[in-house]
């Protein structure tokens, strides 16, 4: 996040939220300016007022001294070795810099501080640069939060899109244990590229990138959803870049009036299986082998892809194993939907191959 960014969210945030921020920001200036006044009162008294403020001057490139001195060679060393780099010079080359301006400075001036003065100035200018980066230090990950959720719920969005994807019929289907399921494609035109997918967690747009979302996966940019009853209704927003470069952004949320019952059917192959729509990968598991006793005895799950295996985060309706020929056939599928609320356990739906 930039600062203008983190500006914006500061601005954004609700009345009494902001009120409360800059009521922390007011208290960490008193508590510096009040650090400054009480070293130019006691120097003052002793006619150094002047070579304070030369020592407090040169506190400012000090600081950033001591830090470059510190970060620039911990970062050219990669692995632990970096880290023990940086503590070795955060106790050792840092502080030589930091009381050495200090202390050498302030003997050189006229009239001269004394050693108990420079060190008394180098413990309080650290208190006066440690209290501001610690304020920005606790306040840049709620900020950072705020700003992401005013760029994914700006204020004024702008009026509504109409979805790219051409969006296909609801199907609903009545499956063992898992009760009603509804399944739905949304399919893109040539050229669209997909980029972002957020979906609707209570009051606030989540950004799904790189986590699970087992209510629907993508093939490329089209868009497959599964859910049951249990679940809840997904509710999406599509980001995408059309083959023009036009970027563009709607909501979408499937309506069940229409859907239409149909049964979910599973065909094994020897390489696979055929199922009735797609499913996403983190719902799939099935079984390879038979042991002794007839039963699968290899339990394999959807998203563990294989080598040479098309790789999406779809199990797609004419699925094949890259490995079928060393594996054998799949003997069985389970079709796994989480239960309402934070029950653990998982209820599955099952086919029973050959």
């Amino acid at each position: 996040m930039n600062p203008l960014e983190l500006i914006g969210a500061l601005s954004a945030l609700p009345a009494d939220t902001r009120q409360d921020w800059l009521v922390a920001a007011a208290v960490v200036v008193v508590l510096m300016v009040l650090v400054l006044w009480l070293e130019h009162r006691l120097l003052r008294a002793q006619g150094k007022a002047g070579s304070w403020l030369v020592v407090r001057i040169a506190s400012l490139v000090a600081g950033p001294l001591a830090a470059l001195a510190v970060v620039v060679p911990a970062r050219s060393v990669s692995g632990m070795e970096g880290l023990a780099v940086f503590y070795a010079l955060l106790f050792t080359v840092a502080p030589l810099i930091w009381l050495g301006i200090h202390l050498g400075l302030g003997r050189l001036l006229r009239p001269a501080l004394t050693a108990g003065e420079g060190l008394a100035l180098s413990f309080s200018g650290l208190l006066l640069l440690g209290l501001p980066a610690l304020a920005i230090y606790q306040a840049l990950d709620p900020l950072e939060k705020a700003a992401r959720h005013l760029q994914d719920n700006p204020r004024d969005p702008g009026p509504p899109q109409a979805l790219a994807h051409a969006v296909q019929p609801v199907h609903r289907f009545q499956l063992s244990l898992a009760g009603e399921v509804f399944a739905q494609s949304l399919h893109a035109p040539p050229g669209l590229r997909l980029v972002r997918v957020d979906e609707r967690v209570g009051e606030r747009w989540e950004d799904m990138t790189g986590r699970d979302h087992p209510r629907y996966c993508l093939n490329g940019a089209d868009l497959h959803l599964l859910w049951s009853a249990r679940e809840g209704l997904p509710h999406l927003r599509l980001h995408w870049i059309d083959v023009d470069g036009r970027r563009g952004l709607a909501e979408h949320r499937p309506n069940l009036t229409s859907a239409q019952g149909a049964d979910f059917k599973t065909t094994f192959r020897p390489d696979g299986f055929e199922l009735t729509v797609p499913v996403p990968r983190t719902r799939v598991h099935f079984a390879l082998h038979r042991n002794a006793a007839g039963a699968p005895n290899y339990l394999a799950m959807g998203n563990m892809v294989q080598e040479g295996e098309r790789h999406d985060g779809c199990v797609m309706p004419d699925y094949r194993r890259a490995k079928a020929a060393q594996e054998g056939p799949v003997m069985a599928v389970m079709i796994v939907f989480r239960r309402p609320g934070d029950m653990p356990s998982l209820e599955s739906f099952v086919r029973e191959g050959p």
